[in-house]
């Protein structure tokens, strides 16, 4: 679990290559029990009477939450494209966060097993010449 998590701060920002299930899913794991606290205690104080909470220790809690998610926002959606480069989907699926239900179809497809990939070689030089071959086609 710690060496998925370093990996996760590791690759930060590499939207390339792939992440194996266990990794997303140990950080997933992880950054909602980070989150876990600061969720309970943001709630309990919207459910108190106004009147009884301490200004201070709401802005102090809005705080670090908003910290928190600046810092991790980069890296979650890179282990996101990775995760989903690995399942054998394209990156745009990531964008399904956004359509209603579109959140558990997301998770869903981060939950799919790791797809082999077959590598091809393909030889389109004319007279011997290397051609580079993009890869989108």
């Amino acid at each position: 679990m710690i060496q998925a998590y370093k990996n996760f701060f590791k690759g930060y920002a590499d939207f390339t290559g792939r992440s194996t299930r266990s990794d997303f899913w140990w950080v997933w794991l992880m950054n909602h029990i980070l989150f876990l606290p600061l969720y309970i205690f943001w709630f309990q104080m919207a459910l108190k009477d106004a009147g009884g909470t301490d200004p201070i220790l709401g802005v102090a809690i809005i705080s670090v939450y908003m910290i928190l998610a600046i810092v991790l926002f980069t890296p979650s959606l890179a282990v996101k494209v990775r995760r989903l480069r690995d399942a054998g989907f394209h990156w745009a699926f990531i964008f399904l966060h956004f359509v209603p239900m579109g959140g558990i179809a997301l998770l869903v497809l981060l939950a799919m097993p790791t797809k082999e990939v077959e590598t091809v070689a393909i030889d389109r030089s004319k007279e011997g010449e290397a051609e580079e071959v993009s890869p989108f086609e």
